[in-house]
């Protein structure tokens, strides 16, 4: 062999050695998950374009997409109690309309109106409401939301509508609610009911700002790029606390990072307090220059291209950071909730057809399988034989753990066009795992809508309570 020819086959051994990380896990699953190594099937512009850089969630990078000569900072709604008399308030970011405190109110007898809403119609009937106290008007406030909930009105909605004016009120007594102006507030409920007027729609990431800076020495970002998608994911791994580099623990990656840092603070105290084992908190994002709010742009990558995601999941992101952490793969969960609950239910489904198996726990939280941005994709039906899973395989042995809102049908129903809705697609899911006699997988309804109890259902599940 001539040196010309050895250099080269050198030149190509380091070049797979670079693009090819292998992580050992310890991790068993039960479907025949890898449990050697995982292979790193990055390309060289993937991995020259992937990186993992200076923590910047916290300088809120998004905003620089605010650039539309409106310099209102809406982010301080979040953290206050905004309030206009007798026309509408803002609670920590919520708005409320209703049974508003008299102007100066100190806890004393009044009398305020309590507007009831049709169901059906939209008519609204006003009814005064006179108390004695503040005792009083709160037992009264209860008594009329109890009373819309006997006639239909979702409990959860009804709930946290009581619970928000409570707040509102307690303020005001307080002194701590900050009058504002009602063109102030007609602008922030502009913002608020256009799902964020002025291309605005994700002006922040959900979290709590001083609970991530507590932990921040904990998490680290990564810009992973994907060729197939031709698009940068933003990455989070969050290590648990006490962390031991040379131990090995499972991953609990979350898509939808643009609403889960809350939920990674909360976990993270769990792990905390010894309730819940270690375990690597991991969420998938859009970079910050794109919209993660937005529907269309999650559509397109959790229905639409479905397979490419998960192709960047299983052979890119995690052997990636499989190559920078000790991931017990087989213990290790991959959840998504709405469309990114579509997307679990194809990656739990589908995780046979790879080499790198990553995952042996998939929690599928109330899939949208009705939303247009699935319905029109080529392979739509095939979601009603699990893609052929069982063509292909004999059992199923991995874990799923399926949940929903008992309420959250009503958020939608005039959006299935004769699919089934969330609750059905769920109850029809399970008919179809017991008919090929599935035993890995739990059901768990939640006194819900759509999204309000994904952060109890996740604190649940790392407590192993699910």
């Amino acid at each position: 062999m001539n040196k010309r020819i050895a250099a080269i086959m050198l030149t190509a051994i380091m070049l797979m050695t670079s693009c090819s990380q292998t992580t050992p896990t310890t991790g068993t699953g039960s479907s025949g998950e890898q449990t050697g190594v995982l292979v790193n099937h990055m390309t060289q512009t993937e991995l020259q374009r992937s990186s993992q850089t200076d923590f910047r969630l916290l300088d809120h990078p998004w905003e620089s997409r605010m650039n539309t000569g409106d310099t209102t900072d809406f982010t301080v709604f979040k953290d206050k109690v905004c309030f206009v008399p007798n026309i509408g308030a803002v609670v920590y970011g919520e708005p409320v309309f209703n049974a508003f405190p008299p102007e100066g109110y100190d806890g004393g007898s009044g009398t305020v109106v309590f507007l009831h809403v049709d169901q059906k119609t939209g008519e609204t009937t006003p009814e005064e409401l006179s108390f004695d106290d503040y005792d009083d008007l709160k037992s009264k406030l209860r008594a009329e939301y109890d009373g819309c909930i006997a006639s239909g009105y979702p409990k959860v909605p009804a709930d946290e509508e009581y619970d928000c004016l409570i707040k509102l009120y307690d303020a005001v007594i307080e002194g701590s609610a900050e009058q504002i102006d009602g063109s102030l507030l007609d602008e922030y409920l502009d913002f608020y009911y256009s799902g964020g007027a002025r291309n605005k729609d994700s002006y922040y990431w959900e979290m709590d700002d001083k609970a991530v800076e507590a932990i921040k020495d904990s998490i680290s970002e990564y810009h992973i790029y994907d060729g197939e998608l031709d698009m940068s994911f933003v990455v989070h791994v969050t290590t648990p606390p006490s962390y031991d580099k040379q131990k090995m623990y499972p991953a609990l990656v979350m898509t939808d990072a643009v609403w889960r840092f809350d939920d990674v603070t909360s976990l993270y105290d769990l792990m905390s307090k010894g309730s819940a084992d270690p375990q690597y908190l991991i969420t998938i994002g859009f970079e910050y220059d794109v919209d993660g709010w937005d529907n269309e742009v999650r559509g397109n990558i959790f229905c639409n291209r479905k397979k490419e995601f998960l192709d960047f999941i299983t052979d890119n992101m995690m052997p990636y950071l499989g190559g920078q952490y000790r991931i017990d793969y087989g213990a290790s969960t991959l959840f998504g909730h709405s469309q990114g609950g579509v997307f679990a239910h194809y990656a739990a489904f589908n995780y046979d057809r790879y080499e790198n198996r990553p995952f042996g726990n998939y929690i599928i939280a109330s899939p949208v399988f009705w939303t247009p941005y699935f319905t029109g994709v080529s392979d739509y039906p095939q979601y009603r034989n699990e893609y052929g899973f069982f063509d292909r395989n004999d059992t199923y042995g991995n874990n799923i753990f399926i949940a929903f809102g008992d309420a959250e049908d009503a958020d939608y129903e005039d959006s299935f066009g004769g699919n089934d809705s969330t609750t059905e697609g769920v109850a029809h899911l399970a008919e179809r795992l017991d008919s090929h006699g599935v035993t890995t997988y739990k059901v768990k309804s939640y006194s819900s809508n759509h999204y309000r109890y994904v952060p109890a259902m996740l604190m649940e599940y790392v407590q192993n309570k699910v």
